[in-house]
C-alpha cells in the first residue's frame, strides 16, 4: 500500500480537498440535511456552524497528519464551495479493502456530482494499491445505489439489520462493491 493521504484530486468540475475551516457553514448546511441525518444517525440532529469548526480544528486537523487517513471536501470548481463529501469510512489494508460513504448538499443531488467524485476517489484508491471498493447503503436509499451502479460497482447482496437509524431500530443495507482489474 503507497498511503498518500487525503490529497487533492481534481475532476472536470470539481476539487476533492482537505475540509478547512472556510467549509464549517457549508458542513454544518450539508450536516443538517434532513435526508443526509436520515441516513446518518451518527450526527446530531442541530449541527452548528460552532461544531463544524470544533470537528475540523481539533478531529480533522489531527487525522489530515495520518498518510492513511482519507476524507475528500467535494468542492465546485466554479464558486470554491464544498457541496459534499467522500470517505474512506473503514479500510483494511491487509485484504487491500476500502469501504466509502459520501454525502451531497440537497441543493446539489442529481447533477452527477457524487458519481464524478466517487469515480474519481475509486480511481486514486486503485493506483495506491487498494483492489476492493465497497460501499453500503440503506435498502431505502436510492440514490446511493444509483450512484454506485453507476460508478461502476456490482450489487453483492442486502446485509439484513446491518446499521441503525436515529431512532436505534435497525436496517437492511445493500453491499456494491468494484474490483481492480
Amino acid at each position: 500500500m503507497k498511503h498518500t493521504g487525503t490529497i487533492e484530486i481534481e475532476t472536470e468540475r470539481l476539487i476533492l480537498r482537505k475540509i478547512k475551516m472556510k467549509d464549517a457553514e457549508n458542513l454544518s448546511e450539508l450536516l443538517n440535511d434532513k435526508e443526509v441525518q436520515m441516513y446518518l444517525a451518527g450526527i446530531p440532529a442541530d449541527y452548528t456552524v460552532d461544531m463544524a469548526k470544533d470537528y475540523i480544528t481539533n478531529e480533522l486537523k489531527e487525522k489530515y497528519q495520518h498518510k492513511d487517513f482519507y476524507d475528500w471536501a467535494v468542492v465546485l470548481k466554479s464558486d470554491n464551495k464544498m457541496i459534499g463529501r467522500i470517505s474512506v469510512f473503514k479500510q483494511d489494508d491487509y485484504r487491500r479493502m476500502a469501504d466509502l460513504v459520501w454525502f451531497v448538499n440537497a441543493k446539489y443531488r442529481n447533477k452527477g456530482y457524487i458519481s464524478e467524485s466517487v469515480k474519481a476517489v475509486i480511481n486514486h484508491l486503485f493506483v495506491i494499491g487498494f483492489e476492493r471498493i465497497e460501499a453500503f447503503a440503506n435498502v431505502e436509499n436510492k440514490a446511493s445505489t444509483k450512484v454506485m451502479a453507476k460508478v461502476g460497482m456490482q450489487y453483492e447482496g442486502t446485509l439484513r439489520k446491518y446499521d441503525c437509524r436515529r431512532d436505534d431500530s435497525l436496517y437492511d443495507a445493500e453491499m456494491w462493491s468494484i474490483i481492480k482489474e
